[in-house]
């Protein structure tokens, strides 16, 4: 094998490299970001995120923790709302669409909902408190 061959081997081998290398560290940052995005969204996230910006003294702290859970119960029944306004839009769009449709296509429509409850595991099971509690739970309890 010539030296010329050998060069351009290594190049190519470390190009590629490097390209898995940048796929792979930009991906973990992409999910780290959607995580923190994520985080926000729940009540303890932005409460860590607005003491990390604000830095309140233990004095101010006892004043306006109140606030917090005030706008945390407030962004939380947003959110609740928000949840069952998409559902119900859905639901809609589905009942007009299957008419149209083969049955192959209400398997795979049917499919990828239960597919969606993998990837998302406790968004169908939340109560109104966001605590994540199951359906089956509240209805034997007699919460609706």
């Amino acid at each position: 094998m010539s030296s010329k061959l050998k060069n351009s081997l290594i190049i190519v081998a470390t190009l590629l490299l490097g390209v898995i290398i940048g796929f792979l560290i930009s991906g973990r940052f992409t999910k780290l970001r959607l995580d923190n995005m994520k985080l926000n969204f729940t009540e303890q996230g932005m409460n860590r995120h607005m003491m990390k910006v604000l830095q309140p003294s233990p004095e101010q702290l006892d004043e306006i923790s109140p606030i917090f859970d005030k706008y945390g119960e407030i962004r939380r029944e947003q959110l609740f709302e928000h949840h069952q306004v998409q559902q119900k839009i859905f639901k809609d769009f589905e009942e007009e669409l299957i008419p149209y449709l083969n049955d192959d296509q209400i398997k795979r429509l049917k499919e990828m909902k239960e597919g969606g409850r993998d990837r998302f595991p406790g968004m169908n099971n939340r109560n109104r408190s966001g605590k994540g509690q199951g359906r089956q739970q509240q209805h034997r309890r007699g919460n609706n």
